[in-house]
């Protein structure tokens, strides 16, 4: 019954890695999404309302 551990703690790391490859797009398009305001790029039309 020990295996359980294992699959838990494999389940666990599997998580841990997908939530920080997420967190990491985030930060990525969060900047990305600075650099156009800064350069004054507005990443939303307007006139598409």
């Amino acid at each position: 019954m020990e295996d359980y551990k294992k699959l838990y703690y494999t389940l666990f790391n599997e998580i841990t890695t997908v939530i920080e490859q997420l967190q990491a797009a985030q930060r990525k398009t969060e900047a990305m999404f600075i650099e156009m305001a800064d350069a004054d790029e507005s990443p939303i039309d307007p006139d598409d309302g």
